[in-house]
Order: C-alpha cells, then structure tokens, then sequence
C-alpha cells in the first residue's frame, strides 16, 4: 500500500489552503487527518520556507502576491491523486542524492509565473480562459454564450461568477447567479464569451467541492462498501491510487475498501465491470443504484 509522506502532506495543505475560501483549523485537521499540534507545526514549517499563510476570524489561507494566482492548482494542476503520486516519487529519490530537494524546489519557483499559463493553454480556447481569468481577477460576472448542459439536457445563456480552474484549464468552477448556487462548467460547452460590467454579488457563497477518488465533484455524503479478490484490488489501485488507503486487508486474497464517495457512477462503473470478483456490502443506496444499473443493462440486448 503507497505510504502518506511528510511531502505528500504538506503538498495537501498548500493546496487545500490555496483554494477559494478560507479554511477552519478543524477543516484542515479533518481534512489532513492530523493532530492539532501537527497542523501548527506544518503551518510554522510552510511560513519557514515563504508561504504568506493569513488568519482571519479563525479561518486559514494562503495568500499570493498577486490576487487570485491559485498557483498549484490552476497552474500546475495537481489534484490529490497526482499531489499523492508526486509525493511518494518525490521521497524515492531520496535525500541523498539531492534530487528530492531541487525538485521541491522547481516546484515552488513556479509561484506566480504567470506568464507560463499562456503557453500552457491550447490555442483554441485561449480566449475564452482569458476571459474568464479577467473576469476571475477583477471580480466581475461575465455571460456564457450557448453554454451546453450535459445534466440539463439544454444549451442558454449562463451569467457567472468564475472563481477557480480545475482539470488543466478545461473547467472552471464558478457562482451561477441565475440557479444560485455553485457549478462547474467545461470550457468546450461555452460557444462564447461576453463581458459584463456587474461586479461579484455572491463571493461569500462561492466555495468548490471535493472530488472522490473515482474523480467525481460533489459532496463526499455517500458511502461504499465491498469485498474483493486481489485481481480486484490490484486493478482498482492501478485505475484510482488512492484507493489503496481505504482498503483494509482480510486475507491473502480478499480485500475490503470501504469510503465516502461524492457519486455513486464512478464506483458503480468499476464494480459492474468486474462483478464476477466483487461481493457488494453496502450502503443501501449503492446497493440500489447497482441493481437498478443492471435490470438497465437487460434493454441492451
């Protein structure tokens, strides 16, 4: 099972304090899984080696020079999956041989470079990244021209309020002020661009939410369950690595991984794929979606 380092830890932190809304001390605990006495000790350790980590009404940032430069995770795009791979080839190296620290590093002189996002963005969609990055800095609401739904099954108009990129600039979190509430949308979908003059009327609800570890957005508010063989097991820790932390092994040849998942689609996919060396446990929900996906699955043929 991939070890959790000190690297991959701390690489958390900057991102989950980098993000769009300041984030509590037992936000941060919960989210680390660590002891109070250790967040302050990474906290210490991240202003040692220059990070401006601000404390307002006991919520916790990192703040940039320039506004709004979310650096590892609109630049170098590193979601948690990747920081936890990074991290663990990162300590391979070994101190040593002085690769582990130019590489720490490489990593923190990307801060913001600017710059480099400009030749990072494909031609094509250079435009309308631009735009919303504009409206992004200077806070204003922007209208998404023909912006194709794949939920709603509709193509309008959207009026937003962009506030962070995700997934290498190919979408882009932001307030819809026509649902009012928080959505992300992909940049292929938008047709065009039009700039406003309204400024942000709802900063203090925009807010991004997690992904699971199948790699779908949401609230982390439904729970799986189920046993596996170590065919299983080793296709499922090759698919989605951070799997392995939640596996808890039974015997030589049967598994167990049990966790919160945002989606029941992404689990439903992997198990249905597979279900000749699955036994499912729960929850009752999960347990549901499957067995509605397979009396589907009888219309195909």
């Amino acid at each position: 099972m991939p070890r959790e380092t000190k690297t991959h830890r701390i690489l958390r932190l900057i991102l989950f304090l980098s993000s769009s809304y300041p984030k509590t001390k037992e936000e941060c605990i919960t989210f680390m899984e660590i002891k109070s006495s250790a967040f302050y000790c990474y906290c210490n350790l991240l202003r040692d080696t220059g990070f401006d980590i601000q404390q307002t009404g006991g919520k916790y940032r990192i703040e940039y020079q320039e506004k709004n430069q979310h650096i590892l995770s609109d630049l170098l795009h590193f979601n948690e999956e990747e920081t936890y791979l990074l991290s663990c080839c990162i300590d391979d190296l070994g101190e040593k041989s002085g690769c582990a620290f130019k590489l720490k590093q490489k990593l923190v002189s990307f801060l913001n470079q600017d710059k480099a996002i400009e030749s990072y963005i494909r031609k094509e969609k250079t435009a309308i990244v631009q735009f919303l990055r504009k409206a992004q800095q200077t806070k204003k609401q922007i209208l998404l021209l023909n912006y194709s739904s794949g939920n709603s099954q509709t193509v309008r108009n959207r009026m937003v309020e962009p506030f962070e990129f995700k997934d290498d600039f190919n979408l882009v979190w932001a307030f819809d002020t026509g649902l009012k509430m928080n959505r992300q949308f992909k940049i292929c979908r938008i047709e065009d661009i039009s700039e406003t003059p309204f400024p942000w009327e709802y900063e203090r609800m925009h807010r991004s939410l997690p992904v699971d570890i199948f790699r779908n957005t949401g609230e982390l508010n439904k729970q799986v369950e189920f046993r596996l063989n170590l065919r299983a097991k080793n296709l499922l820790t090759e698919e989605y690595p951070l799997s392995a932390k939640y596996l808890t092994q039974k015997s030589a040849n049967q598994f167990v991984f049990k966790t919160l998942v945002a989606k029941y689609e992404g689990p439903g996919r992997f198990v249905l794929g597979i279900a000749e060396d699955i036994q499912l446990i729960g929850d009752e929900g999960f347990l549901d979606f499957v067995k509605l996906k397979i009396k589907k699955c009888q219309n195909i043929f």
